[in-house]
């Protein structure tokens, strides 16, 4: 068993994301990190919505986690958005497919900024403990967003 993941004092809590089933609301945490986070770069919202303790591919990040990765992609990438494609959640799990666009404005991932508009999917699979995200594994096309800026 998993022992239960810390929340910082200075935090008043998780983001209440309405009612309805547990699935349902681990859905909606997920859109609102897609949303805030991604979309609006409202990083603030990172502390409310991810344990101290998050774990991004087995490492434990914290908050500063998914916020540096929202960080480094809008330095590399101007016009970023996130659109969900397709969410599955069952129990603690929420699955959520995504397609990104953006447009390339800075160094990332060895190649110079060419002004070029890029599309990619993936998918994100959290786990979600009393209204906060305490585990992500995800799978983006990175290749694909390479490939497309060095054609």
């Amino acid at each position: 068993m998993t022992a239960a993941p810390r929340v910082p004092a200075a935090v008043a809590g998780p983001i209440p994301v309405g009612g309805g089933s547990e699935p349902e609301r681990n859905k909606a945490l997920a859109r609102l990190w897609f949303e805030e986070g991604w979309n609006r770069g409202n990083l603030e919202v990172a502390d409310r919505i991810f344990s101290a303790d998050f774990m991004m591919g087995g490492r434990t990040v914290g908050p500063d986690g998914p916020r540096d990765s929202v960080r480094r992609r809008h330095a590399a990438f101007a016009d970023l958005t996130v659109e969900i494609g397709v969410q599955v959640a069952e129990g603690p799990w929420v699955a959520t497919w995504f397609t990104t666009r953006a447009r390339h404005i800075g160094p990332f991932a060895g190649v110079a900024p060419t002004g070029r508009t890029v599309t990619s999917e993936g998918m994100q699979l959290w786990r979600v403990h009393n209204g906060i995200a305490v585990e992500d594994h995800n799978v983006f096309d990175l290749w694909r967003v390479v490939h497309q800026l060095r054609a």
